[in-house]
């Protein structure tokens, strides 16, 4: 192994390193979310409870409620694809130094299983992004007269 060969090495390990400590930032922020949002799904379940039946609070409730666990799914599917992209993510960087070991030809393994992390994380801000424009019509629901 030459010192240029080193060097293309640690090169191409800082792209996963770097896409991880990435996804993990935006894991931990939807994680974040994900339990504040069931805290206020418990909070007005709560209060639907004691709501007297078929007032126009309990359905603004019950709107509320319905558009937070729309909210909840996405922040649910956003998180499952991050966590796979980070797997996928790990499994390349295991096949890029295998290949560098030169105990496996992996180069075409690498791109594929780089790639498929780049779609779970594509997907997975897909997800993310809808979740953030569905939140603006929870605050309406909120601001919303009786």
């Amino acid at each position: 192994m030459t010192l240029q060969d080193a060097i293309d090495f640690i090169n191409a390990s800082l792209a996963p390193a770097v896409l991880i400590t990435g996804i993990g930032l935006l894991l931990a922020g939807l994680q974040t979310k994900y339990s504040t949002i069931a805290a206020v799904i418990r909070q007005l379940n709560s209060e639907k409870r004691s709501t007297p039946s078929e007032t126009p609070t309990l359905r603004r409730i019950r709107g509320q409620i319905d558009s937070l666990m729309q909210r909840a799914k996405l922040i649910r599917n956003a998180i499952f694809c991050f966590y796979f992209a980070v797997f996928f993510v790990i499994c390349s960087s295991i096949a890029l130094g295998l290949g560098s070991l030169q105990i496996v030809n992996s180069s075409a393994l690498v791109f594929l299983l780089f790639g498929i992390a780049l779609l779970f994380l594509f997907i997975g801000l897909w997800h993310a992004t809808r979740e953030a424009l569905l939140s603006y019509r929870i605050v309406q629901l909120e601001t919303c007269d009786d």
